[in-house]
């Protein structure tokens, strides 16, 4: 971080004020999530309090529109984010972050494209990175975003284990997201062409969770929620977990939790052994959530993107072949349903994989690493 560092000096020297007060600056960001056909939700990070906005526009040389302005503060540690609202359905915008009504970015500026209306017939394409090797893993480059970028996804999800590096103070839980967004080493070619190109969506797993091979008895599972809502412009979550829904056009994605509500792998797989509601939540738990969104969806394709491998043969432990009771209920429940169109996507692996379903019960892909030594893409 002393580089970063050393450039916000050199910054506050061109930007100070005349009567020799120092004006905040972005540090952080831009991270464009929680996007659909008429709003968007962007991440920023400044270094000390400011008042926020961004200037936003489909053409990069007529950014007109502002948002409403956010403040940031020491409870968040100066991280915000800023709902743009009243877009125009699948269309491109150009925007850049003002700091206290300073310009914080230079052309060419991010952008992001707003979805469809929800049930629009539409072909479009979306990317999953997921099981990132981090800063300090792997060697210095790595194709991946670079390649994602020139397909132009209309969305990318950064899967699970965004990081592995099983932190548990709120110090590391903020510093974690902050040098996944910083663009150095590593991650350079990650911020410019995925996040400053594309709308974006994340879910967690155990490393970014907080703790190797965790479950619902890890004890600052409150502290991820909490960094994982100030640093990650995600959908609606619950105040249990990070489970979320969205829509593109005909197509339902539900992004689980397959950590903060599993019961401990190590239990004995009995009915009442749970992957999604090992806290006993009912009707406001992940697996009702689950179920009910599975039943009522009338989109023609629905992608469940489950942390770790739904199919039972390939990792019997650690995943969902260590709960079997609960896989079966679920299986039996969207075919009795008749629920068509479902979709696995998973990670963890490390590794890549397709299942027709015959081991799986539905089509999954498993994707592999984005950035790390065991798969490089």
């Amino acid at each position: 971080m002393k580089r970063i560092t050393f450039f916000l000096v050199i910054f506050y020297m061109l930007t100070g004020l005349n009567n020799g007060a120092i004006s905040a600056v972005l540090t952080h960001g831009p991270v464009v999530g929680g996007v659909d056909s008429t709003s968007a939700r962007v991440f920023v990070r400044t270094d000390s309090s400011a008042k926020v906005t961004i200037k936003y526009g489909t053409e990069p040389q007529n950014l007109l529109k502002t948002s409403n302005e956010v403040v940031t503060g020491s409870p968040k540690d100066y991280a915000g984010i800023v709902d743009i609202t009243g877009l125009s359905p699948n269309t491109v915008y150009y925007y850049n972050i003002l700091v206290d009504s300073l310009p914080q970015l230079k052309p060419p500026y991010p952008q992001f494209k707003t979805f469809p209306n929800n049930g629009d017939k539409v072909v479009f394409k979306f990317a999953v990175l997921t099981d990132f090797g981090g800063l300090q893993k792997g060697p210095p480059y790595f194709y991946t975003f670079t390649s994602t970028s020139k397909e132009f996804p209309d969305f990318v999800i950064i899967g699970v284990d965004f990081d592995h590096r099983d932190v548990d103070t709120l110090t590391g839980k903020r510093e974690m997201f902050k040098e996944l967004y910083t663009p150095l080493g590593n991650m350079s070619d990650f911020v410019m062409n995925i996040l400053r190109r594309s709308a974006v969506a994340h879910h967690w797993d155990d490393h970014d969770y907080g703790d190797n091979n965790g479950d619902k008895t890890y004890p600052y599972k409150e502290r991820s929620l909490r960094v994982l809502k100030e640093f990650f412009p995600v959908y609606p979550v619950s105040d249990y977990g990070d489970w979320q829904r969205f829509t593109y056009g005909h197509t339902d994605l539900f992004m689980l939790d397959s950590r903060s509500q599993r019961d401990p792998e190590s239990d004995l797989d009995e009915p009442d052994k749970s992957m999604l509601d090992g806290d006993n939540l009912g009707t406001v738990g992940q697996l009702n959530w689950l179920l009910n969104g599975l039943k009522g969806s009338t989109a023609r394709w629905k992608f469940i993107l489950t942390p770790v491998p739904f199919n039972p043969t390939c990792k019997p432990k650690d995943s969902w072949g260590a709960y079997l009771y609960e896989r079966e209920a679920l299986v039996n429940f969207i075919k009795q349903n008749n629920i068509t169109g479902v979709i696995f996507i998973s990670g963890d692996l490390h590794a890549g994989g397709i299942d027709d379903g015959s081991n799986s019960d539905f089509p999954e892909m498993v994707v592999p690493c984005a950035n790390c030594r065991s798969c490089q893409t």
